[in-house]
């Protein structure tokens, strides 16, 4: 089973255009981030021990009450008798209204879930249809075999869609298709393009020739030997050789996991190469896990492809449980603001006994408990538990949950801030006057923290990794590319609007190689006007919800809001939240942004404005056709009252240049029409592409 090729390419499509607005996304680059990559590993990790489902407390089982209507109805999973010391569990439908008044949380385990943000917004449809694997990102149905593989890009997959993969595995195909041992053997598996990867092969083989020549000429019995030799070339490459050569091994373990769950179709594969069908496959694998590497064969992967299809989808039962849970109990904290909760340092708040309590992580907590209110703990009790509900049960099915009690500091209008750390910024340009490239290394990285304020002290809740702005290549009016310093603004600003759906206003200078895209309709590809870029849409600039940092100013007629552009907003690049930079904005991983702003609309008092119109049209001409292109929308707006405060810091700036150039730099090597860059655009619409409010 294929993900849907038309996401393939839009995905492409849309990282490989040119960046105009604070936040458009670039192709994947090296990040100047240090990973820290774990030792090899030589043998498969030992399967933790399973434990046995706990029961939930006696005071809060509900009784049973079968003959409820679908939509009064959630499920308990109570211990009834205990043999030998195993719990007998019966799983009843109880009054899901009964539940709340007992206190407890109604988790949504249907297929019409949604985050509470995008309530109210027309996308919500689409946002369903595509964690359901019923429909893809124009609204329109996926063809048979299709899957959406969208968890990176913000929409978790559907408890329907889990079964399904819960059911598949459960038949244990794939169990034994790989060998674990040959795929956790190698820190990574270096691929290539099909040039590139042909002549690596070849020095390979010449390489293996070397080496077999040297270990006669030394009397050794193979290159392994080699590995000590005294010799430092032979041994460096004798080395190299034995890595190659367990790489290669490890690479035909992944052939046989891909094309074993149905990821890759082997009739189309060149064995041994990492062709495009094998590459797509990979993505596809990754996206599915939840793996960042975006087609690359690291550590990461390779742990990913070592674990049994079974314990996968129980880790994506977790997240998915943990983002529904965290939404119905409106909490956000989920342990960022420290690296770990035993430790001294990690932030506490002044309770009402009078004594410090750790910020809590309710992340976990939450997954914890509706992991135990459904009677799972092991992969086998998840198969059991989607054995027992069949597909059509997703439509109403919920569960009541004995969430953690909300922290003291949680009230309906909590006061909020937030601080944007810009880490370390460099304002020097980048190239040398021969046109190298000059390392600019950052050992902080741009953070966003989310504060309450409780008895007199500012309580952090998160602190999540975001962008900054930074050196960009910008098209300038003369139709010629031009390097500029995209910067974030500093100092105290305002979140004042939360807008649902965000739609991106291209401007006129937007390349129109990117406006459209290739789509399949009735079985035949078209070229159709691509609003993927623009949404509404999780491929958006914007991301699926996004604020506006505003400019607030009082004078003698009351508070006055400027929007320079710049936004907080969720990205569908989530390479971005790694290192690199954006045109100002403050990204964030699209389910989090969602999570956040959910949040806030659950504790600030907010107003619908609703739909604000944006009136956009315009005609282009494109390789020999004429498209048109509508917005009516902006999106889905909510008045914050008051708005949220918003603390942009400096950062540590670096280099030499302590303030940020002004206009476009000329490109090293780039021959240009004019003697002098023309006048750069410093409006609010240029930054923001014309989304101003």
């Amino acid at each position: 089973m294929r993900t849907s090729p038309t996401r393939v390419v839009i995905v492409a499509a849309v990282a490989s255009s040119l960046a105009l607005a604070c936040n458009r996304a670039k192709p994947p680059a090296p990040s100047t981030e240090v990973q820290r990559a774990p030792a090899t590993a030589n043998a498969a990790p030992p399967a933790p021990p399973r434990p046995r489902p706990r029961p939930i407390a006696a005071a809060d089982a509900l009784p049973a009450l079968p003959e409820l209507p679908p939509e009064r109805r959630a499920i308990q999973v109570v211990g009834r008798d205990e043999i030998n010391g195993v719990i007998d569990f019966q799983e009843r439908p109880v009054d899901a209204d009964a539940a709340r008044a007992r206190g407890l949380t109604v988790v949504d385990l249907s297929d019409a879930w949604a985050p509470s943000v995008l309530e109210g917004a027309g996308y919500r449809a689409v946002f369903t249809a595509l964690a359901a694997d019923r429909g893809d990102g124009d609204g329109q149905p996926l063809a048979a075999g299709e899957r959406n593989y969208l968890e990176l890009y913000g929409i978790p997959p559907a408890l329907s869609v889990l079964r399904r993969r819960f059911l598949i595995d459960a038949g244990g195909a794939c169990a034994r298709a790989f060998d674990a041992e040959t795929l956790l053997a190698v820190d990574q598996i270096r691929t290539w393009g099909a040039s590139t990867e042909q002549k690596e092969l070849a020095r390979h083989r010449a390489r293996a020739q070397r080496l077999q020549a040297a270990a006669r000429a030394a009397g050794a019995d193979d290159v392994q030997a080699l590995v000590e030799s005294s010799d430092a070339r032979a041994a460096r490459d004798a080395k190299d050789h034995l890595r190659f050569e367990a790489e290669r091994l490890a690479f035909a373990e992944v052939e046989k996991r891909l094309a074993c769950e149905g990821l890759m179709d082997a009739r189309k594969h060149k064995t041994g190469a990492y062709d495009t069908e094998m590459r797509t496959a990979m993505l596809d694998f990754q996206q599915k896990q939840a793996v960042m590497d975006q087609a690359d064969i690291k550590r990461a992967t390779l742990e990913a492809l070592a674990r049994q299809p079974l314990d996968n989808d129980f880790a994506a039962l977790e997240r998915v449980l943990t983002e529904r849970a965290m939404h119905a109990a409106g909490f956000i904290e989920d342990g960022s603001v420290g690296e770990s909760v035993s430790d001294p340092s990690y932030p506490t708040f002044l309770g009402a006994d009078g004594g410090r309590h750790r910020v809590p992580d309710l992340a976990s907590a939450s997954r914890d408990a509706t992991l135990t209110a459904l009677g799972i703990a092991t992969p086998e009790d998840a198969v059991a538990f989607f054995r027992r509900h069949p597909r059509d049960d997703f439509h109403w099915l919920k569960v009541a949950v004995r969430l953690p009690a909300p922290p003291e500091y949680y009230s309906r209008a909590m006061d909020l801030s937030v601080e944007i750390d810009r880490g370390d910024v460099w304002y020097d340009f980048p190239y040398d006057a021969a046109g190298v490239r000059q390392p600019q290394p950052r050992e902080r990285f741009p953070q966003l923290t989310l504060f309450v304020k409780w008895r007199g002290e500012r309580v952090p809740l998160l602190r999540w990794r975001t962008t900054v702005g930074g050196w960009r290549a910008e098209l300038a009016s003369d139709g010629q590319e031009y390097f500029r310093f995209k910067g974030s603004d500093v100092g105290p600003r305002v979140w004042r609007h939360i807008v649902t759906a965000p739609v991106w206003i291209p401007p006129p200078s937007s390349p129109l190689g990117s406006m459209t895209k290739e789509k399949r309709v009735a079985g035949t590809y078209v070229r159709v006007t691509n609003y993927d870029e623009t949404g509404p849409g999780y491929l958006s600039a914007y991301g699926m919800v996004a604020a506006i940092h505003e400019e607030m100013r009082k004078g003698p007629d009351g508070a006055r809001y400027f929007d320079n552009g710049i936004r907080t907003h969720g990205s569908f690049d989530y390479a971005s939240l790694r290192g690199r930079f954006s045109h100002g904005c403050h990204r964030l991983y699209n389910q989090l942004a969602m999570r956040l702003f959910s949040f806030v609309l659950d504790h600030r008092r907010a107003r619908l404005v609703g739909s604000v119109a944006a009136g956009y049209r315009r005609a282009f001409y494109s390789k020999g056709e004429v498209f048109e292109m509508r917005l009516p929308s902006r999106g889905t707006y909510r008045e914050l009252t008051p708005p949220i405060p918003v603390e942009v810091l400096e950062g540590r700036i670096k280099g030499t240049v302590t303030k940020p150039i002004a206009g476009y730099v000329p490109k090293p090597g780039v021959k240009y029409a004019a003697k002098r860059p023309p006048t750069a655009s410093d409006t609010p619409d240029d930054k923001a592409g014309g989304d101003a409010p």
